[in-house]
């Protein structure tokens, strides 16, 4: 029904992504020379294809095969055999089904008929045929028939007993088909009580905390009361300010319960973390690691918090455990004090793999420019400014430098790209496109991608810039890390549309650019699991409050996503009284979170994004300014936006 429902819902929308295509294919869009070798009917093709789909999903067999003969080269015919054989699909047609997972074993077409015919045979008990036909790693629900299978075929305990152990390490419920292999298991006395620990604590930490009564219930009496806390501070941390519910019993696990909840607890109420952690410290015998993450935990979470103790639980985490998160908060926390000497220290005191990346050079430049040593913050700040970056165009900036767009574009030769089109699967990812069914066709193209090497990837990229599907483009590079094609990985994708809107509410075209490419990377149908959608990502409710009509059911049509995203960035600047920075971090987070950001006393912008609280919008202001900035570049602009962030002050009002 799913899949019935999906095929349906695509071609409802071919019609509609076709033209966004066709939008999207302006100089550098989609390159009649790059797309696949097609026959002169190949839209009559398109159009036999579609209807053969139908006449197979409804039954129509004498009009499905008199379609199916008039498309014999046509490079989807082997989705209307698949759907042919998931209707048919039983051991009457077993050679077939068999042929067909053999013929295309790998590609999307495989596990569309595997994933059922497995079903089919595991229901049938047909155990020598599932085993011969399962591929890994398959669903959790196959794996569990496969080990039935292979346990009717003669599976020794011990080998079957791992194998469930793998099965029984899962922090959520597991399917009903393990049911029958996980009874064995246990019978066998395979699950033990520190199996059903390890179990527990996944459930607890980072799974279904519904599973832990059942887990409970499964250890030893005595210990019981463990899975009970365990449950409690899930729930409740502050729980772990009662001490008479650690009874000694086993006080290494009432250490790995209290580590769990202090961690948890330190982001609700601070202060009463810090009361429970010095009278549990003496009580609980914590291992190194776990004072560790307490540490690392309750600097972060004090830092976030401007308290005063943070500085202190930093000094508690050991160089060697230092992540980026705790480092981030370490440095919000030396620019919330202007503390700029013990900042230039702590970075000179990184290891080397740290210390030299784009960001702490930055900061320790500005470290020693506060702190007087001018000299050697040029001397950084010189080598910075030659990256394309956000720290590279900051440190322009700071000394008047030019800034550097440093391209290196992606070329592939003409060979190398016939190639890739002569692939089936590119071929079948170009069929998909032109039909507007933009998931099938990514299904085809990541199986591309796993097939092929570092070079071929670029060429990849080439052909999918081309064909002015960007997102792939995008994608493609970043697989291999090539970050340099900068014309492929920051095209001027629906550029009349977004210079038309732009001007209307009075932004900068370049900056509606930058937001449009972080958010979908140019892709019109993206859909967040937040449920924003389209190019700029807009909520159906902001929506619905910017525009008082059906806009917010069409925001997947460029236009209008467009003209919504414009619009909002306008208000947004507008309320910050024209500092777009502070609009750009509101676009990602809300206008009231980021009010609530501002600090009181006048704070350099600079510091200002460093101290954001979300890490997702820090990262998304720092992408958008620096994306913001190659467009101007790439429009022909030798500006540097950045040359007003060094005197820029932020303060709320």
């Amino acid at each position: 029904m799913n899949k019935l429902t999906s095929i349906i819902r695509y071609s409802l929308l071919a019609c509609f992504l076709s033209t966004v295509h066709a939008i999207a294919a302006q100089p550098g869009g989609q390159s009649v020379a790059n797309a696949p070798q097609q026959s002169a009917d190949v839209s009559q093709q398109r159009e036999l294809f579609k209807k053969a789909e139908y006449a197979a999903r409804r039954g129509r067999i004498a009009e499905y095969n008199q379609l199916l003969a008039q498309l014999e080269n046509y490079p989807l015919k082997p989705y209307l055999e698949l759907e042919r054989l998931q209707q048919i699909g039983y051991l009457a047609n077993e050679d077939r089904v068999v042929s067909f997972l053999e013929q295309y074993k790998g590609t999307p077409l495989d596990w569309q008929l595997r994933q059922p015919w497995l079903d089919y045979l595991a229901k049938q008990g047909e155990y020598q045929r599932f085993i011969r036909d399962f591929r890994h790693p398959g669903t959790l629900t196959h794996q569990c028939y496969l080990i039935e299978a292979e346990r009717a075929r003669g599976l020794q305990d011990g080998p079957f007993i791992r194998k469930v152990d793998a099965i029984w390490r899962h922090g959520f419920s597991v399917p009903s088909a393990c049911d029958g292999i996980l009874n064995e298991w246990a019978d066998l006395g395979a699950r033990t009580k520190d199996k059903v620990w390890q179990r527990l604590v996944l459930a607890a930490e980072d799974g279904n905390p519904t599973l832990i009564p059942y887990l409970t219930s499964l250890l030893p009496n005595k210990e019981q009361y463990l899975g009970d806390l365990y449950y409690k501070v899930r729930y409740s941390p502050a729980a772990i300010g009662q001490l008479s519910r650690f009874r000694g019993v086993d006080a290494a696990k009432e250490a790995q319960i209290a580590t769990f909840a202090l961690t948890k607890l330190i982001w609700r109420a601070e202060e009463l973390a810090l009361k429970a952690y010095e009278r549990l410290v003496s009580r609980l015998p914590f291992t190194a690691a776990q004072r560790h993450r307490i540490a690392e935990e309750f600097a972060v979470a004090l830092s976030l918090k401007e308290h005063p103790e943070a500085r202190v639980w930093h000094q508690k985490v050991p160089p060697s455990e230092l992540d980026e998160r705790v480092l981030q908060w370490r440095l919000a926390a030396y620019l919330r004090d202007h503390d700029f000497a013990a900042l230039k220290m702590t970075i000179q005191t990184l290891p080397p793999a740290i210390s030299g990346g784009n960001q702490w050079q930055y900061w320790l430049a500005r470290a020693m420019e506060e702190t007087g040593d001018k000299l050697n913050a040029n001397k950084i700040y010189s080598e910075l400014a030659k990256e394309r970056h956000y720290y590279g165009f900051l440190a322009a900036a700071r000394i008047g430098a030019p800034v550097s767009l440093e391209k290196d574009p992606v070329k592939a030769t003409q060979t190398q790209i016939t190639t890739l089109l002569e692939r089936d699967d590119v071929k079948r990812a170009y069929e998909f496109l032109q039909l507007g069914r933009d998931v099938d066709a990514r299904r085809e193209w990541n199986h591309l991608l796993s097939d092929i090497d570092g070079e071929a990837f670029k060429t990849a990229a080439v052909i999918a810039s081309d064909w002015g599907w960007h997102d792939q483009a995008i994608w493609t590079l970043a697989q291999i890390g090539h970050f340099d094609a900068v014309e492929i990985r920051f095209p001027m994708a629906y550029s009349e549309i977004i210079n038309l809107s732009s001007e209307k509410y009075g932004i900068d075209p370049a900056w509606a650019m930058a937001i449009t490419r972080r958010e979908s990377s140019f892709r019109a149908d993206a859909y967040s699991g937040a449920g924003a959608r389209g190019l700029m990502q807009i909520l159906p409710g902001t929506a619905k409050l910017l525009r008082n009509d059906d806009s917010f059911k069409r925001l997947n049509t460029p236009e209008v996503n467009v003209a919504l995203g414009t619009y909002y960035l306008s208000r947004l600047k507008e309320r910050f009284d024209g500092n777009h920075v502070l609009a750009t971090a509101a676009y990602n987070a809300g206008y009231y979170k980021v009010k609530d950001w501002l600090p009181s006393e006048p704070t350099a912008l600079d510091e200002w994004v460093e101290m954001i609280p979300y890490y997702e919008t820090r990262d998304y202001v720092k992408a958008v300014l620096s994306y913001q900035q190659i467009y101007e570049l790439l429009n022909g602009k030798e500006v540097n936006l950045f040359d007003a962030f060094a005197t820029m002050r932020v303060k709320d009002d």
